[in-house]
């Protein structure tokens, strides 16, 4: 497995959006993975995290890209729900609705939203709530 040497939230957060992005339709489309650069730009400089000063958003996202391909569909399914669990118990409320509005955004930046885009936030919201 190719985890990055120090896992981050950012690097959470980027695995987190690249299994929705490709989970959902099978292809993870370039306009998805500017927004999903975008998204964690905004938690780096959200969030001051220490452990990402020397990397940018580009380089975590490409460490998540590798990490997230080095699974094999069932460790992604565990990862995604490790992933989702750490969020539960690690961000505030507010976090936790910038990342379901941050889902939404992704799923319109390929100009497609699927129906299993809308049923993984739906999901994804419940066991942030539970």
């Amino acid at each position: 497995m190719h985890t990055p040497d120090e896992i981050t939230t950012a690097h959470r957060i980027a695995f987190f959006y690249l299994y929705f992005a490709t989970e959902t339709d099978k292809q993870l489309a370039p306009s998805e993975m500017m927004a999903i650069s975008e998204k964690v730009e905004n938690c780096i400089n959200k969030n001051n995290d220490d452990t990402c000063q020397n990397l940018n958003a580009w380089d975590i996202v490409a460490e998540s890209l590798n990490w997230y391909t080095s699974l094999n569909p069932l460790q992604k399914e565990e990862s995604f729900s490790t992933v989702t669990t750490f969020f539960k118990e690690h961000l505030s409320k507010d976090e936790k609705s910038c990342i379901l509005s941050d889902l939404h955004e992704i799923a319109k930046s390929d100009g497609v939203i699927i129906e299993a885009e809308n049923d993984l936030i739906q999901k994804t919201e419940k066991l942030l709530e539970s």
